[in-house]
């Protein structure tokens, strides 16, 4: 449904939070109706001229919606071994670059205005493959390398599991209270990570953005852009060369698509069920 104010200007109804129903209501600054807001932006002003068409202004900040493409890297030899990458500079392998040729082939028809990637290899590689074909550089950031595992990097999951066994359940059950012997914890990824996607989202406003990083990364930009708590780490998922995908609007980060792997069902691509 749209309101018609004026010649070839028109406002869209949107339904009100209170009671879901559409109408208009007194704009404080001008007394002149008002489009209600499912957004905090729904602030438009209703300036009344002339022969009494109705011209509107809506702050630009306050329309624009900015989509982000966040994707996890595909596999590695790492991952099928289940042995922990963290900082680790661990390329892709074989069955990683064919998941990410289909990621490219699932978003070939998507508008990309800006691509940024963590600066491990297996983040590029999957971006470059993404991205082969447009005009769009990958550029590196550093704020999206992955999480630091410390001592446990290069080792696999069960010897870890052997030698610190109090610190992996932890890390097992609640990640949100340990630091891993020598590395980070998950507040201190999630801060950093957290502000380059800020930063990208405000430097490119309206636009599409596609964002390549890691597991661990990943998940905590989605607690941090739903407003979640660390400690809802482990109810999260982000397999190899998955898609989730947000729209940055004034009111905050709206998920649209979490660990979409569809572009990779039904193929001869290998696909790890555990979540490492």
């Amino acid at each position: 449904m749209r309101f018609q104010a004026g010649k070839g200007i028109g406002i869209d109804l949107l339904r009100s939070r209170a009671g879901n129903s559409l109408g208009l209501h007194e704009c404080e600054e001008s007394g002149a109706p008002e489009c209600p807001g499912v957004w905090a932006c729904g602030h438009v002003t209703m300036r009344w001229g002339g022969k009494g068409a109705a011209t509107t202004e809506r702050r630009r900040s306050e329309r624009v919606t900015t989509t982000i493409l966040l994707i996890r890297h595909g596999e590695t030899a790492w991952n099928r071994q289940r042995i922990f990458r963290g900082t680790h500079d661990i390329p892709l392998n074989e069955n990683g670059l064919r998941q990410a040729r289909l990621l490219a082939g699932a978003l070939r028809r998507r508008p990309i205005e800006a691509a940024y990637t963590s600066p491990l290899s297996r983040a590029r590689q999957t971006a470059e493959v993404v991205l082969d074909g447009r005009d769009v550089p990958a550029v590196v950031d550093e704020r999206l390398t992955d999480f630091c595992y410390g001592d446990w990097q290069g080792m696999q999951e069960s010897e870890v599991a052997r030698r610190w066994p109090r610190e992996f359940a932890l890390w097992s059950t609640r990640p949100h209270e340990v630091r891993v012997p020598g590395g980070n914890t998950l507040r201190e990824v999630c801060d950093v990570a957290f502000e380059a996607l800020e930063a990208a989202a405000a430097r490119h406003e309206g636009e599409t953005v596609a964002l390549f990083a890691h597991r661990v990364v990943n998940k905590l930009l989605v607690l941090a852009a739903l407003g979640l708590g660390l400690d809802r780490f482990p109810f999260v998922r982000q397999d190899n060369c998955c898609l989730t995908e947000f729209q940055r609007t004034p009111a905050g980060y709206v998920l649209c698509v979490l660990n979409d792997t569809g572009h990779m069902r039904g193929d001869s691509v290998g696909l790890l069920t555990a979540d490492f």
